[in-house]
């Protein structure tokens, strides 16, 4: 990013700040006394782009407002690695209010970007960096320059490491969140397992309660069947019964018959055969009257059989009803029995039968509904058992995704080293370029290890030297090429094209000599580092610088005559 134009009314010192037309490469000077405003440019062009400085923290931004002014503004206009150019407006009241917009140079309104988190968001977008990674690289703010913190998320960013812990945070939250969702499926199966041990399954039970249903199913079968034969059996003899009484007494009239006719044929063949009664020409005819009673005899030993064919069969309904009610029964094959007696026999035992029926289908009742329960039972165990299945599958499939999320932590641990490294490397080798310029080529060599720390080399002492063994105008020096060696960094990470870098008092224990050959060669320290800003309280005579901004105490305006 390469700033064209800033454009500021009531901010800190200045009622209005006008800088156009700035050079998009090489440096851009502001020089004056303490307390003329040449920070005060920096701070402007910190807020323009994020919405805060330096030093005023995001709660007290109402201090960068003009003393005795209601509100200020602030327009920084700006181009890209694209080439395309930008214009971000910045509003701020002393109540607090805030607002910004984001727009395209030339293009027509409904381009605009309007609101302070959504400009913030677009702006780290299109630049690729944010406020922390700007003010470790491009931004050097009048303060002591000092080691960068190893941890710090800009220099993480510069790293590469960002990125990967931005993973790696994923990853350890979808890691705590499976064995968060582990510990709540343990509990839902304790749970499970509570209800299965209060379930009490036995293996047989259900089996043994059909078994009994079964039993006395078939009991009342026969019951029912054994009233329906008894009902049959009474009906039948109560119909049998007149019909028996009367074949009986046709059975001994035709029997009576039978033998009066006997003694009629035995008589009239005595008769008929008797001395002197044959051949007698008039005589009575025994021998006819003995033939006629012998068919007639004949005739009524058919019907005495036939009688008593009937009566054995009528009587046979009284067998089948005495046979059904057994003991109680006695009597009534023979029809001794009377009608009523007989009625209230089978009654008596038809009402046994139904008590026993009843009390039956009491307990065929208790057992359905039992055996109901115990299958209600065993589907609710199936359905545990089915749920503790599923609920230990994701159980293992949680494990196999922490297993491989562990994996991927330790690959990234063991890339983010690698990274650091590389980075600790790159950075010892870009602030080498440097270090012999601002050092007069008395220290040459860096080592960087893993958590920042910095050594120089000393060609002097011929070894390597912690910071605080040497000046602190020397420190500062290795330190701005440290500086200028993570702001490379960041270029090259986040692939930002040509970039500005802001520099206050870096040259504050430089001799003058020193200061001119460092502004002679900071433009060619980098292709990507290409508008250079610089303050400083004076420049020496013969400095190279593509632009000089004059701040004054007496000034509120810039430019103000003179600029």
């Amino acid at each position: 990013m390469i700033i064209i134009s800033v454009l500021a009314e009531n901010m800190l010192k200045y009622a209005r700040l006008e800088l156009r037309d700035l050079p998009e490469a090489g440096v851009i000077a502001i020089s004056g006394p303490n307390e003329s405003g040449k920070s005060a440019i920096g701070e402007i062009i910190c807020f323009a782009l994020f919405g805060r400085t330096f030093s005023c923290g995001p709660d007290e931004l109402e201090k960068i407002i003009r003393w005795g002014q209601p509100r200020c503004s602030v327009e920084l206009s700006f181009s890209t690695a694209d080439g395309e150019g930008y214009k971000i407006a910045r509003f701020l009241d002393n109540e607090g209010n805030r607002s910004a917009c984001l727009s395209r140079i030339g293009l027509m309104d409904d381009s605009i970007i309007s609101g302070v988190e959504a400009v913030d968001e677009a702006l780290c977008r299109l630049v690729g960096y944010d406020f922390d990674e700007f003010i470790e690289s491009f931004y050097l703010a009048q303060r002591e320059i000092t080691t960068p913190h190893p941890h710090s998320q800009a220099v993480k960013a510069m790293a590469g490491l960002a990125a990967l812990e931005a993973v790696g945070r994923d990853i350890k939250r979808e890691t705590d969140e499976d064995r968060m969702a582990i510990a709540d499926i343990k509990s839902r199966m304790a749970a499970m397992d509570a209800e299965l041990e209060a379930l009490d399954i036995q293996k047989d039970h259900l089996r043994e309660l059909e078994a009994q249903y079964s039993a006395l199913e078939e009991e009342q079968h026969r019951a029912e069947r054994q009233a329906r034969e008894l009902e049959s059996a009474l009906k039948a003899w109560e119909e049998n019964m007149p019909r028996l009484a009367a074949a009986r007494r046709s059975r001994r009239s035709i029997g009576i018959l039978c033998g009066l006719l006997t003694v009629g044929v035995i008589g009239s063949a005595f008769a008929a055969w008797a001395p002197g009664s044959q051949g007698q020409p008039g005589g009575f005819p025994w021998g006819m009257l003995c033939g006629l009673l012998g068919f007639m005899w004949l005739i009524a030993l058919g019907g005495l059989a036939i009688m008593r064919g009937r009566v054995e069969g009528l009587g046979n309904a009284a067998t089948v009803l005495a046979a059904r009610l057994g003991a109680a029964g006695e009597g009534i094959a023979d029809y001794e029995t009377g009608l009523d007696e007989a009625r209230g026999i089978a009654d008596c035992e038809l009402g046994r039968i139904h008590e026993q029926s009843q009390v039956r289908q009491e307990e065929m009742a208790r057992l359905d509904a039992a055996v109901n329960a115990e299958k209600e039972r065993l589907q609710n165990a199936a359905d545990l058992l089915r749920r503790r299945s599923a609920a230990a599958k994701k159980i293992a499939e949680h494990r196999r995704r922490i297993a491989v999320r562990e994996l991927a932590e330790g690959l990234l641990g063991g890339a983010g080293k690698h990274m650091s490294r590389r980075f600790n490397g790159d950075l010892r080798e870009l602030a080498g370029r440097t270090l012999p310029l601002f050092t007069e080529g008395r220290y040459e060599h860096l080592k960087v290890d893993d958590d920042l720390n910095i050594r120089v080399f000393s060609n002097e002492k011929r070894d390597y030297m912690a910071l605080h063994e040497i000046s602190s105008g020397t420190q500062r020096q290795i330190m701005l090429a440290v500086r200028l060696a993570l702001s490379q960094q960041l270029i090259d990470s986040t692939e930002t094209g040509e970039q500005f870098i802001f520099l206050d008092e870096p040259f504050a224990f430089f001799d003058h000599e020193r200061t001119c050959n460092s502004l002679a060669m900071l433009p060619q320290l980098s292709d990507d580092i290409a508008q250079i800003w610089v303050v400083a309280q004076e420049f020496p005579p013969g400095s190279r610088l593509d632009r000089h901004i004059e701040c004054s105490r007496g000034f509120s305006h810039l430019p103000a005559n003179a600029a």
